[in-house]
């Protein structure tokens, strides 16, 4: 017998749920899309609003939710793998959707597929597009939820190792980001060290388990053990993807955070994270947008940094107690 699926799964919770998660994307979108036109439908605001939650610039990228709804149907029923992407991905500038935006196409998405039969694929894809726009608005509980239904439902299944090691990696983001730190990182070393058996060092899913891995050791304060881990890896992802590449960026910033956060940091390693932050933001900004959250982040680490590498400067020669304070002061409490 399949088990209970979580309440904001049911059938009747869809339609309710992506209204309300429509009506939040369109109000934090509203000021940056007054007076703009759907580049789908070419039409205005109308009664539904419109978004935009991409690296577009200018007058591109603007959109009803229920324009990109219809063009990822059609471009799942045309079949193919791309025409998933749909989902979560800008068809104008190709990068992944973000924040409120996600949420609602999540649900949109969960909305659309939630009457076929469990063992659809199709279905199960939906899960996961839900349990990531949950995730990308801080609603961790409920994507804790949905995302442990989902890996409940495909190992029952006898889904594929690969379908598998995406769902344990999806919810160990999650226990993360619910400060379930040391049962994220064992989820997270145990993926990483099966994509290095099954795809390669070179794989971008193997990259990402990297990424994650790496994030996870950081979080614990795993500093050296992180650093090692991204020597290992930084030289592969830049070859494999590129300098500008998403993935790319967040594993040098992740290599600037092992740096100013460890507390046996010397001042040539704070100036290494300083710089390596300024390059990152420049080149987040240029290539994902000011809005986006990585270039946010980017930012507010890049101020950290400064601050904890001007707090060196002035210490007393191997007084690094008053430095520390400041680090731990400063951090939020998802950073620690």
């Amino acid at each position: 017998m399949a088990e209970a699926e979580p309440l904001l799964l049911r059938v009747d919770q869809a339609g309710p749920r992506y209204n309300e998660a429509l009506q939040t994307a369109v109000a934090a979108c509203a000021a940056d899309t007054a007076g703009q036109t759907c580049y789908i439908c070419l039409e205005g605001a109308a009664d539904e609003g419109l978004v935009r939650g991409c690296s577009c610039r200018g007058g591109n990228g603007f959109v009803h939710v229920s324009c990109l709804v219809r063009a990822a149907q059609v471009a799942v029923e045309r079949g193919g793998g791309p025409g998933w992407r749909r989902w979560d991905t800008c068809g104008l500038c190709e990068q992944e959707y973000y924040g409120d935006v996600l949420c609602a196409l999540g649900w949109a998405c969960w909305k659309t597929y939630v009457g076929r039969p469990e063992t659809d694929e199709i279905r199960e894809l939906a899960m996961m597009q839900l349990g990531n726009g949950l995730h990308a608005t801080g609603n961790d509980e409920d994507a804790r939820s949905v995302r442990e239904a989902e890996l409940s439902m495909i190992r029952r299944l006898g889904a594929p190792e690969d379908d598998l090691l995406v769902a344990q990696t999806n919810l160990a983001c999650t226990y993360q980001e619910l400060g379930r730190l040391e049962e994220a990182l064992n989820a997270f070393r145990d993926v990483y060290s099966r994509r290095l058996e099954l795809n390669g060092e070179e794989h971008v899913e193997t990259l990402r388990a990297a990424n994650n891995y790496a994030n996870s050791l950081n979080k614990l304060q795993h500093f050296e053990e992180a650093k090692l881990l991204l020597c290992k890896t930084m030289p592969v992802v830049r070859r494999v993807l590129g300098e500008s590449n998403e993935l790319t960026l967040k594993m040098r910033w992740l290599s600037a955070e092992a740096l100013y956060r460890d507390p046996s940091a010397t001042l040539d390693d704070l100036r290494e994270a300083v710089t390596t932050l300024e390059e990152i933001e420049r080149t987040a900004r240029r290539v994902l947008g000011g809005a986006h959250p990585l270039t946010a982040a980017t930012e507010a680490r890049l101020q950290l940094a400064r601050a904890v590498l001007r707090a060196r400067e002035r210490a007393a020669p191997g007084d690094v107690s008053s430095v520390c304070e400041g680090v731990a002061a400063m951090m939020t409490p998802g950073d620690a």
